[in-house]
């Protein structure tokens, strides 16, 4: 056990030493909120839908970006129902937001499943400001439970750069 420690540990501090990995890019927050409605024929039947969330991201060069995201959505019908998952984002032109993150839904639907899904944005995000960004993004989301369900919302927010 301890082999395998000090070989982990070895092959960061390697990677860090040789410049591979910037061992300080910038670490960008993102609060979000929305509103939409998700289409489905289980528990969360065709309504209303809020979303409150944070994305934490780090540079991956130029117009790029990873991360990880939560986000707790509340449906008019039905019951709370969480995401957490891996987004990537480009921006292009200096103001088109465009994302797309591989995410599991926990507690959804009627028997809480745990299903996957894909979330995607497109949206704007001006780069006039320079640690703090505003921006407006459509969200789609598709929950592959039983069944394909989609959830349309628009989100708004900001974008902290420390």
């Amino acid at each position: 056990m301890n082999k395998n420690r000090t070989i982990c540990v070895l092959l960061l501090a390697l990677t860090f030493s040789s410049g591979v990995v910037d061992a300080s890019p910038p670490l960008i927050i993102r609060p979000q909120f929305g509103y939409g409605f998700i289409d489905s024929s289980g528990p969360n039947a065709g309504g209303n839908l809020n979303h409150l969330g944070m994305r934490l991201l780090l540079d991956a060069g130029g117009n790029k970006r990873y991360g990880l995201e939560a986000t707790e959505f509340s449906p008019e019908k039905g019951r709370r129902f969480y995401s957490v998952g891996i987004a990537l984002e480009q921006r292009l032109w200096n103001w088109f937001n465009m994302s797309i993150g591989t995410v599991g839904y926990f507690d959804y639907g009627a028997s809480s499943e745990n299903p996957v899904g894909l979330m995607t944005n497109l949206g704007w995000e001006p780069s006039s400001y320079k640690s703090l960004k505003p921006f407006i993004t459509y969200r789609n989301d598709l929950i592959f439970g039983k069944e394909v369900d989609v959830a349309h919302s628009l989100s708004a927010g900001l974008s902290f750069e420390f």
